[in-house]
């Protein structure tokens, strides 16, 4: 080997290090973005409400499988194992994010071929998620170039000594994959050696499951979920709670007026409403007459990134106050068209994502031209109990989901908050 490839493989070796290390270091904090001045009052001489500081979960994915010549390692249903694993796996998928290239279409056996082939890593978002986002999460800059939406991603060999990163296209149907320059072929497989495969399997390579979409992973032991006591955090009489909500809010005490309802409590500062039912769902519409939560974009950041980051911001901001256990998070961002966009949000206990209210969400935030203009928050506290739910094992999970119709579908588990409790059971999804 020439001197001046040796060197050259030198510099490319430490330049990878030191992108792990500082990767590694941003997941160790939970902080990768600094929530503050999310909401403000845009009225003349107001000054601006500051939120809180919060930790940051957005990246972190809902499932995950590792694929190594001894077999694939799965982790779902498992926070702590979740973190961990994300955490050693998340230098890849930045710079897989980050250097993703033009992407190809490629067929749905190309696509099963590489999930279940060593080396490999399968990330699950729960959500149709803008991936351009994701690498902005991840690296601090967008990937313009991915302008797709994507649930379902694959870090895999391509065959020819590198790395490719390749994603499901639920709106198309499509199967697609990216060349990923930065992605070292040798360091993929150093990080998925280092995981013991735990008997997990998916769906497409395991006898009795066909009916089910080809990434559902098969656990070598059925799940026993936790039980959760749930409650609204802000009953009627609660005055303190109402008052720290307004004040996150930007709906300040001095100049805002509360009053009873037959379905709760109405808030009103200026020409803006602010509701609270009984059952603790926090509506908001603007008329626009006063921009109360700006979500502008920054330099070099584009308008769909400043719209899912603000949107995430702010509902972390609130419902982080009270949830309890858990974390919330992103499932779905929808374009409108015109600066307009839709996103929803979830609890998740334990990694299981839960079912709340008559939506299912645990927020819905509208962000129209740079501001918050509609939002509705589920406040929500979940408390573990000792309880755990017997689950019926996933074979037998599965031919119930056929004999209902449920085929081409993700066999998981979800949480249904009924109002006081929180139990788990098997969803298609």
């Amino acid at each position: 080997m020439s001197k001046r490839i040796r060197v050259t493989e030198t510099l490319k070796t430490v330049a990878i290090v030191a992108l792990t290390c500082c990767a590694f270091w941003l997941i160790r904090e939970s902080q990768m973005f600094q929530v503050a001045g999310v909401l403000g009052t845009a009225r003349p001489g107001a000054e601006g409400v500051q939120v809180q500081t919060v930790q940051s979960q957005n990246v972190l994915p809902i499932r995950m499988a590792v694929m190594s010549q001894g077999g694939c390692y799965a982790v779902q249903y498992d926070e702590q194992d979740l973190t961990g694993t994300f955490g050693r796996m998340a230098p890849l998928l930045n710079e897989a994010l980050s250097s993703a290239q033009t992407p190809r279409e490629i067929t749905a056996e190309q696509w099963q071929k590489a999930l279940t082939s060593a080396p490999g890593v399968y990330f699950d978002f729960q959500g149709e998620l803008p991936l351009s986002v994701l690498a902005g999460w991840l690296s601090g800059q967008e990937n313009i170039g991915l302008s797709a939406y994507a649930r379902h991603l694959l870090l895999a060999a391509d065959g020819e000594g590198g790395v490719i990163l390749a994603y499901y296209e639920k709106e198309s149907g499509a199967y697609f994959a990216c060349p990923t320059p930065l992605v070292n072929l040798s360091h993929l497989q150093s990080a998925v050696a280092q995981t013991t495969p735990n008997g997990a399997v998916f769906a497409c390579q395991a006898a009795n499951y066909g009916m089910l979409a080809p990434w559902t992973i098969i656990s070598a032991q059925t799940p026993q979920p936790r039980e959760y006591a749930a409650h609204n955090p802000l009953p009627a009489q609660e005055e303190d709670g109402l008052n720290e909500l307004l004040e996150t809010l930007a709906f300040p005490l001095g100049i805002t007026t509360v009053y009873e309802t037959p379905e709760g409590r109405r808030a009103r500062s200026g020409n803006d409403t602010l509701s609270v039912s009984n059952e603790g769902l926090v509506t908001y519409y603007s008329t626009r007459e006063e921009e109360r939560y700006p979500v502008t974009a920054g330099e070099g950041e584009s308008e769909l990134f400043a719209a899912v980051d603000g949107a995430n911001r702010f509902v972390r901001s609130v419902l982080d106050l009270w949830r309890g256990e858990g974390r919330v998070c992103l499932e779905q961002v929808e374009e409108q068209g015109n600066g307009v966009y839709r996103m929803n949000f979830r609890y998740v206990l334990g990694d299981i994502p839960v079912q709340t209210g008559q939506r299912g969400y645990a927020a819905t935030v509208l962000v129209d031209q740079g501001y918050i203009t509609e939002f509705e928050l589920q406040l929500r506290t979940y408390v573990p109990m000792e309880q755990t739910t017997l689950m019926l094992p996933q074979p037998q999970a599965a031919a119930a989901l056929a004999d209902l119709g449920q085929t081409g579908s993700q066999m998981e588990l979800r949480y249904q908050d009924s109002g006081d409790i929180a139990r788990a059971g098997w969803i298609a999804n």
